[in-house]
């Protein structure tokens, strides 16, 4: 039988990139398959992909962030309006 391989640093860093980087997107809420992808792309040291993926995901975040934005520029438009004009009486 063959004895374990003796893992360099560089070995060290690139599991711990990639354990750390699955333990981040799991933790954003990603799903298994995204998260898979990109830490399947660090463990090949695909750098180059995994970063064009994780700016896509970034994107698509950035996308969401916007469209609540928006949402809560209306409600801010809404209770504005609803300020200027008080009713008096709701009877």
């Amino acid at each position: 039988m063959k004895p374990p391989e003796k893992r360099t640093e560089a070995d060290w860093r690139k599991a711990m990139l990639t354990e750390k980087a699955r333990q981040c997107l799991s933790g954003m809420g990603f799903d298994a398959e995204h998260t898979q992808r990109v830490t399947a792309l660090l463990e090949e040291n695909r750098k180059d992909e995994a970063r064009r993926k994780l700016r896509q995901f970034r994107c698509e975040l950035m996308d969401e962030l916007h469209c609540c934005q928006r949402k809560v520029d209306q409600l801010d438009w809404l209770i504005r309006e609803t300020e200027k004009n008080p009713t008096t009486d709701c009877r």
